[in-house]
């Protein structure tokens, strides 16, 4: 090869190695990300719910809050029984007597009146671990049989199947 032909052919060399990091937008097109088209949004229409209704018919409402209520008070029984931490009973009372209240609201009003004894026992029973933090083994003792008769009372009262007739 002569100098010519070499001159030539590094200037080629060069030319092209210009094109292809500089020029050429086609190929740089090739390698960026395109973004996404969003297609236009359609404008929110905000239209307020009336949540006033329960979708549930209370019987089915009733139940649930029955099952609520038995799982926290033995859930008391248990911490109880089991000298959990001052926090976890007074969680499981709160917890029990939110639900037989729950409960009351879907009684007739006689019921209801019968159903709010056991409620005064239980804000009782909350009334008596308040006073109490640190409390002894006898009074733990104590406060899980008055747990214990209110659980076996109202399960035995106010179950499903005997308050049927009762529900609002």
């Amino acid at each position: 090869m002569d100098n010519k032909e070499k001159i030539t052919l590094v200037f080629v060399v060069i030319i092209s190695c210009i094109f292809m990091t500089t020029g050429c937008e086609s190929l740089r097109k090739k390698f960026t990300r395109k973004r996404k088209n969003r297609e236009s949004q359609e404008q929110m229409i905000i239209v307020p719910r009336d949540y006033s209704a329960h979708p549930f018919p209370s019987d089915v409402m009733y139940k649930q809050y029955f099952i609520y209520w038995k799982s926290w008070n033995q859930e008391l029984v248990t911490s109880l029984n089991d000298y959990s931490s001052y926090k976890k009973i007074l969680d499981c009372v709160e917890q029990a007597i939110m639900n037989l209240k729950k409960m009351a609201a879907y009684l007739n009003e006689a019921k209801s009146k019968e159903l709010e004894v056991y409620i005064k026992k239980t804000e009782g029973l909350k009334t008596q671990i308040q006073a109490a933090k640190a409390m002894p083994p006898s009074r733990m003792a104590m406060l899980r049989y008055d747990a214990e008769r209110i659980l076996s009372s109202v399960n035995r009262l106010y179950d499903l199947k005997k308050m049927k007739d009762s529900l609002k």
